[in-house]
């Protein structure tokens, strides 16, 4: 019994870290738009006309801002992301029922 202790107690730690693992992976979102965000000298959000600035990955997001500090030298230009929101169905069985 006790020779097989040892791997009843790897594979429940083994089991357990498995679903830790893919309870954690399940709600994680990879953002799927990005956006360039134009301020002025004085720090004001500002537009112009005849740029690009909302698209689906992250390196070309970089490489326009890129190009266009070199274009614009009187703008700043940085990255705006939005952070969905995540619903975790799992969280709903620990709350109190209302009625």
């Amino acid at each position: 019994m006790l020779k097989n202790l040892d791997k009843f107690v790897t594979g429940f730690f083994v089991v357990v870290f498995g679903i830790l693992w893919y309870c954690s992976s399940k709600y994680q979102i990879k953002q799927s738009h990005y956006t360039i965000v134009v301020h002025d000298i004085f720090g004001k959000e500002s537009k112009i006309n005849g740029i690009r600035t909302s698209f689906r990955t992250l390196e070309v997001t970089q490489s326009y801002i890129s190009e266009y500090q070199k274009r614009f030298e009187g703008y700043s230009f940085s990255l705006a992301q939005e952070i969905p929101i995540i619903k975790n169905p799992a969280f709903k069985i620990f709350k109190k029922i209302q009625r």
